[in-house]
C-alpha cells in the first residue's frame, strides 16, 4: 500500500537540494562559486572560518538534514501503516459484531419459528386424539362394539388412517382408556354366548367358530346378543389365507341355511 509523502518533507528536499549544489560547486547565478572566504595569513585577517561554513560542514549539515528526513519518512510511513492497521482491526471488530448481532436475530427467529411449529404439533396431535376418541364414540353408537374394541386398542384399519397422521406428527397412537377394560368385558361376554374361548387382538376376533355353529346362539339370543356377534363376524384377520370377516348381510345368509328365518326380525 502507498502512503503519500507530505509536502514539507518536498520543501526540505528542495533546501538539500540547494545545499547540495553549494558543497558541490555549483555556480549562482552570478557564474561565481559560493566558496568560502580563505585567510589570507597577514595579522590583519579574519578568524578560522567555522566549521559550519566549511564544505565539510556543509556536507556534513546535509547528510544530517537527509538522515533526519529519511527518519521522519520512516516514521510517517510506520505511522500510517499502523493507523491502516488499526482502521482494519476496529473494522473487523465491527464487522464482528454485526455478523454476531445478525446470527442471534436469525437464532431468535429460528427458535420462534420452531416454537410456532412445536405448538401446531401439538394441537395437531390433541386434535388427533379428540378426532379419535370421536370415532370410537361412533363405533359404540353404532352397535359395532367389536370393531370399537379394536380400534381402543390400537388396532384395525380404522385405527390405521390416525396411526399414518400420527407418525407424520412424530408421535403413535396409544390405547385409548378403559381399552383393555373393554376388551376383557366383550371377550367374555362373546365366550359366554358362544360357550368358547374367544379373543380380540391385532388380527381380529378370533375363536368365534363359523356362522352356521353360531346359529343357534344367534337366534336364541336377544338384540344384544346379535348386535355383539354381527360386530364379531364383521371382522377379522386380513393376513394371506384366513377368514377377513363378513358383512351383516352375508351373516344373515349363513343364518338362513340352518334355520328357517334366519332369525332375523
Amino acid at each position: 500500500m502507498a502512503f503519500g509523502i507530505p509536502s514539507s518533507f518536498r520543501s526540505i528536499d528542495r533546501i538539500l537540494e540547494q545545499r547540495r549544489k553549494v558543497t558541490s560547486g555549483d555556480t549562482g547565478t552570478d557564474g561565481t562559486a559560493d566558496k568560502p572566504p580563505r585567510d589570507g595569513g597577514g595579522g590583519g585577517g579574519r578568524g578560522p572560518t567555522p566549521f559550519s561554513q566549511t564544505r565539510a560542514g556543509l556536507q556534513f549539515a546535509d547528510q544530517t538534514m537527509r538522515s533526519s528526513l529519511v527518519i521522519q519518512r520512516e516514521s510517517a510511513t510506520a505511522l500510517a501503516e499502523q493507523q491502516h492497521r488499526d482502521d482494519l482491526v476496529i473494522q473487523a471488530r465491527e464487522q464482528k459484531f454485526l455478523t454476531g448481532q445478525l446470527d442471534k436475530r436469525l437464532a431468535d427467529e429460528a427458535k420462534v419459528r420452531a416454537e410456532e411449529r412445536e405448538r401446531a404439533r401439538k394441537a395437531n396431535i390433541n386434535q388427533l386424539r379428540v378426532e379419535r376418541q370421536g370415532e370410537f364414540s361412533r363405533l359404540i353408537k353404532a352397535g359395532d362394539q367389536a370393531r370399537a374394541v379394536m380400534f381402543a386398542l390400537g388396532f384395525g384399519p380404522e385405527n390405521d388412517v390416525f396411526d399414518v397422521r400420527a407418525r407424520a406428527l412424530g408421535t403413535t397412537v396409544k390405547e385409548l382408556r378403559g381399552a383393555q377394560a373393554l376388551r376383557t368385558t366383550t371377550q367374555e361376554a362373546l365366550s359366554r354366548v358362544l360357550d368358547r374361548e374367544v379373543t380380540i387382538g391385532r388380527e381380529g376376533v378370533r375363536g368365534l367358530g363359523s356362522a352356521v355353529q353360531a346359529a343357534r346362539s344367534f337366534v336364541q339370543g336377544g338384540a344384544d346378543v346379535r348386535q355383539l356377534l354381527t360386530s364379531s363376524f364383521g371382522i377379522g384377520s386380513l393376513r394371506k389365507g384366513e377368514r377377513p370377516g363378513m358383512s351383516a348381510a352375508r351373516l344373515g345368509e349363513l343364518l338362513q341355511q340352518v334355520t328357517p328365518t334366519g332369525g332375523l326380525p
